[in-house]
């Protein structure tokens, strides 16, 4: 007997063909080394005498590596989810969570290892997503969050950083239909007759504030409270990014905000209407309220006669493009939105616009629509 060195699970060989299995994730590379050794040791004894072969297969200490057990790419995210909701990153626990359902439904074996997803895998998954009507910028955002779980395994040392299976695949999103209505859409959302307190002219007057705010997402606005409101500006720190904004209130968001006094739940509007065990929760009713919103802003889109999409989204891109029509530079529009502009290095010497350039612009987007 002589030791192969190599130890696996038993679940792992195949017995019958004296081969690791398939299931194994490096069952390619051991079986290579399996078959070169055998092929050493049967070419030393064809060419070896008698005395020589007694020498040859005399017994040696056997050696047994122990093999360590990686965790498989759902266990190893698992517990990426389970970190993320420690540290309160619900949102991105959620993409986390929607990204492993997805690739569970092309591999429902949960024996996956991350040796497994190679260029072959990826392209059958990718074609697979596409095929079950999956659109293309949802099939990009899938792979690119399973991209960065391969890289977050990597740096875990739970994969081989040689075997990356990223570099011969091309992840590009598609240009997507613009978000942005002009300000005479607008204008007319503002006109609409409404009934006052009714479901869509409560969201009217969301969609409205939040174009105000320079397009606030619902979140954001979801999760404003009377601390937010500090001498006549709003001072927030955005979910999605952590960055702070303050903005001065345009008697036009101000109105608005008067209509909701001594809201139950803590919060200036009725956007959350009950109360929540925890934050998960809170951003699950926000959730939902998004979706009845956008329901409404569809209906809104029908009442004005347009043919334009009107979402959520749709007061934030609305207020960039305004603010360009009306004259102002990519830069403020740029500071204005938390968005970085240009070179990176060559922008940490350059100060930020004074805010009262930022107000000035909001102002002027504010009564563009009002007037």
């Amino acid at each position: 007997m002589i030791s192969s060195k190599i130890s696996i699970h038993e679940k792992f060989w195949d017995e019958k063909k004296k081969l690791v299995k398939t299931s194994h994730p490096n069952n390619v590379a051991l079986n290579l080394h399996l078959t070169k050794q055998l092929a050493d040791i049967q070419s030393e004894l064809l060419m070896a005498n008698d005395d020589k072969i007694k020498s040859f297969v005399k017994p040696a200490p056997v050696v047994k590596i122990k093999e360590v057990l990686k965790p498989t790419v759902f266990e190893f995210t698992k517990e990426l989810i389970i970190e993320l909701r420690l540290d309160n990153k619900i949102g991105n626990a959620w993409v986390y969570e929607s990204t492993i359902n997805a690739l569970k439904k092309f591999h429902p074996d949960t024996n996956l290892y991350f040796e497994q997803i190679d260029f072959q895998f990826l392209d059958k998954y990718n074609k697979h997503l596409l095929r079950s009507g999956v659109k293309h910028n949802t099939a990009f955002f899938y792979m690119r969050t399973l991209r960065a779980f391969y890289n977050k395994a990597i740096k875990h040392k739970i994969v081989d950083r040689n075997l990356y299976p990223f570099h011969d695949i091309s992840l590009k999103a598609e240009k997507t239909k613009k978000r942005a209505i002009d300000k005479l859409l607008i204008k007319e959302i503002l006109d609409l007759e409404l009934e006052v307190a009714s479901s869509i002219w409560h969201v009217r007057n969301w969609f409205m504030l939040s174009f105000y705010l320079m397009g606030i997402s619902f979140v954001d606005l979801a999760l404003l409270s009377a601390d937010n409101i500090k001498n006549g500006r709003i001072s927030y720190k955005r979910q999605k990014t952590g960055k702070q904004y303050d903005i001065k209130l345009a008697p036009q968001a101000v109105a608005l905000i008067d209509l909701y006094q001594k809201q139950p739940y803590g919060f200036i509007l009725p956007i959350i209407n009950r109360r929540t065990k925890n934050d998960e929760e809170r951003l699950r009713l926000i959730k939902d309220r998004t979706r009845l919103a956008n329901k409404y802003l569809k209906r809104m889109a029908g009442l004005i006669e347009t043919d334009e999409t009107i979402t959520t989204y749709t007061s934030r891109h609305s207020w960039a493009t305004i603010c360009k029509k009306l004259g102002f530079s990519i830069e403020i529009i740029a500071e204005s939105l938390g968005h970085e502009y240009g070179n990176k290095t060559t922008a940490v010497y350059l100060d930020s616009f004074d805010q009262e350039v930022i107000d000035d612009a909001n102002e002027k987007v504010a009564n563009s629509v009002s007037s």
